[in-house]
């Protein structure tokens, strides 16, 4: 207690963590590490941690990415601040640390670990930062400078980045619009794609596997774990993943409302004096009321299905009427029908069924309000 200052040691089991999970020894003790420093923030209510890295390791971390392969964004070294932590030593290298502590008389602690050359750290460290100072004797405080340099432009960079996210990022509901042909203006357009759908969680592999289909036709689908990647006719649609199985409805009567996270859709029983039958407006339904036996059903549609489209005198395959309306995969993932006595009465969203239409002579009429939440 020579400063009054508390300490606090742990121990982990480094190994067992990194097996289990999958990942490697040094990467395993920075997640334990932070991991606690977190707690430790709660626990004793602190508003930062104070970590100790150098200027070398900057240097380090650096030389560590360039040489695995980086963006812009691994190259800008060790950050000054990263939420609660902080490193107030960025600016001084290893061996100005040790003369201030001889000075002070500090005892200097050293990692036994940082002898070892099982890690790459350390073989760039022993290995060839010693060559690159014999080229360059200044070679910490010229990489030092180089990453504050990129830093800088990195900032310039997601500026730019926010900009055209806004531009070309269009949100509709829980779903991202990206337009193709803007996209394909930009130059780098490659790099702009990995920027606009990395926060859905889709890697640099895929953006490149993405990106060579942008001109292919559409249906191409990608996976990440949170979402799903369509390319469409002139668009990738980006959406959640959506876990949840909705169940098949019953409409009980003619004033009746279905909601759940994706939709609404209320039923009410209105004069048909009161509706003009040529009015067509595909979030509104009008059923003759008269053709309808209830309890009516609401369910997804299925393959086979088949309905008369308004204005048409024969059947037609759903799958077909959807195709040619241009609805997409993921639309048609969720795309209801609404079934009178196993006969189609409305494509709920699209259109009535023609043996169900409002004409002029109708007394009551069924009126179904559509509307989408995503």
């Amino acid at each position: 207690m020579q400063f009054n200052t508390s300490c606090h040691i742990i121990r982990f089991n480094t190994h067992a963590y990194a097996e289990r999970n999958r990942i490697s020894v040094q990467m395993a003790a920075r997640e334990l590490r932070y991991k606690w420093f977190r707690e430790l923030l709660k626990q004793k209510k602190c508003t930062c941690v104070a970590l100790a890295h150098h200027k070398d390791d900057a240097a380090e971390t650096f030389l560590i990415n360039l040489i695995r392969g980086t963006g812009i964004a691994g190259l800008h070294g060790i950050r000054e601040k990263q939420g609660a932590f902080i490193r107030p030593l960025l600016f001084a290298s290893r061996k100005e640390i040790e003369t201030f502590a001889n000075e002070k008389g500090i005892v200097f602690r050293e990692d036994s670990s940082n002898s070892e050359d099982k890690y790459l750290r350390n073989k760039i460290r022993h290995h060839i930062l010693p060559v690159l100072e014999d080229l360059n004797p200044s070679i910490r405080d010229s990489l030092s400078d180089t990453i504050n340099y990129i830093a800088q432009t990195e900032n310039l960079y997601k500026q730019y980045i926010e900009k055209l996210k806004d531009e070309l990022l269009i949100k509709k509901g829980k779903t991202f619009y990206i337009s193709t042909l803007k996209l394909s203006e930009n130059n780098g357009a490659a790099t702009l794609l990995y920027e606009l759908i990395k926060p859905f969680g889709f890697n640099s592999a895929q953006t490149h596997n993405i990106f060579s289909i942008l001109d292919a036709p559409p249906g191409k689908v990608f996976f990440s774990p949170t979402h799903t990647l369509l390319k469409d006719r002139d668009s990738l649609i980006i959406s959640p993943i959506n876990k949840q199985t909705y169940a098949v409805y019953s409409v009980e009567n003619q004033n009746w409302a279905i909601e759940n996270d994706l939709f609404k859709i209320e039923f009410s029983l209105v004069p048909g004096k009161n509706i003009n039958p040529r009015t067509y407006n595909k979030n509104i339904i009008y059923l003759n009321a008269k053709h309808l036996n209830f309890p009516l059903t609401l369910r997804k549609w299925k393959q086979g299905d088949t309905f008369m489209p308004l204005g048409m005198k024969k059947m037609k395959k759903i799958s077909d009427f959807l195709i040619d309306n241009k609805v997409s995969v993921f639309e048609k993932e969720n795309i209801y029908v609404l079934v009178s006595s196993d006969q189609i009465a409305a494509v709920i969203g699209h259109r009535p069924d023609e043996r169900f239409k409002v004409t002029k002579n109708s007394a009551d009429v069924i009126k179904i309000d559509f509307s989408r939440k995503n």
